[in-house]
C-alpha cells in the first residue's frame, strides 16, 4: 500500500510538472490556428489540410470557410452534479479569408465557438481563460464584456496597439473560454 501511495504521488507530481511546463513548450510569437500563422499567406490546399474540409463556404464581405460542430458542454471542474451538465449545442466556427493572388489566401478574421481548433497549439474554447496569461505577450482586459485581448510580445509597439487586430478570448462567469475571435482587417 505504501508503494502504491508513493507511486500515485509521483504520478500526480509528474502530471503537474507536465501541465506547468506545457506553455513553455509553445511558440507564442504570433497568432496561429491549427499551425497556420494568421499573418502569413497560404494556398487553399494548405489551409484545408490544417483546418479540414469545410462544411460550407460563404461569401459575405470576406469569403468564409464554415465548420459545424456539436458540442456537449459540462463544467471544467470535476466536482459537479448532473444538474450542472448543459445540453449539447450546435455551434459554427468560421474563417474569413481574402484572395491575395493566384491560389494564395490570407485568413483575415475568424470566430471559434467550438474546441475543434487550437490557438497557438495551446488554447481552445472550453479551456480556463487563465491560459491566456500563460502565453505571455500583452493583454487587455474588458471585464464588462468578459473578454481578454492577447497580442504576442513585441507586437505591436506601444502605444499604437490596435487590439482588434489580435484575438479576443471571451469567457463565462466560471472563467471558461466560450469564444475566440479575431477581426483583423
Amino acid at each position: 500500500m505504501k508503494t502504491l501511495t508513493r507511486l500515485l504521488a509521483l504520478t500526480a507530481a509528474s502530471a503537474f510538472a507536465v501541465l506547468s511546463t506545457t506553455a513553455q513548450e509553445h511558440d507564442f510569437s504570433s497568432v496561429c490556428i491549427n499551425g497556420l500563422d494568421t499573418y502569413k499567406i497560404y494556398t487553399r490546399e494548405q489551409i484545408i489540410d490544417a483546418l479540414g474540409e469545410p462544411d460550407e463556404e460563404d461569401n459575405v464581405v470576406y469569403k468564409y470557410l464554415v465548420y459545424h460542430t456539436t458540442m456537449v458542454m459540462a463544467p471544467a471542474s470535476g466536482d459537479f452534479s448532473l444538474s450542472d451538465v448543459r445540453a449539447a449545442k450546435n455551434v459554427v466556427d468560421d474563417f474569413g479569408y481574402s484572395d491575395v493572388g493566384k491560389d494564395s489566401i490570407k485568413i483575415c478574421v475568424f470566430t471559434l465557438n467550438s474546441d475543434r481548433f487550437v490557438v497557438n497549439g495551446y488554447i481552445r474554447v472550453g479551456d480556463p481563460v487563465t491560459k491566456v496569461y500563460d502565453m505571455g505577450g500583452k493583454t487587455l482586459e474588458d471585464n464588462n464584456r468578459h473578454r481578454i485581448y492577447w497580442a504576442p510580445e513585441g507586437r505591436p509597439d506601444e502605444p499604437w496597439i490596435e487590439w482588434d487586430c489580435y484575438p479576443a478570448f471571451y469567457y463565462d462567469e466560471n472563467g471558461i473560454i466560450t469564444k475566440i475571435a479575431l477581426y483583423y482587417d
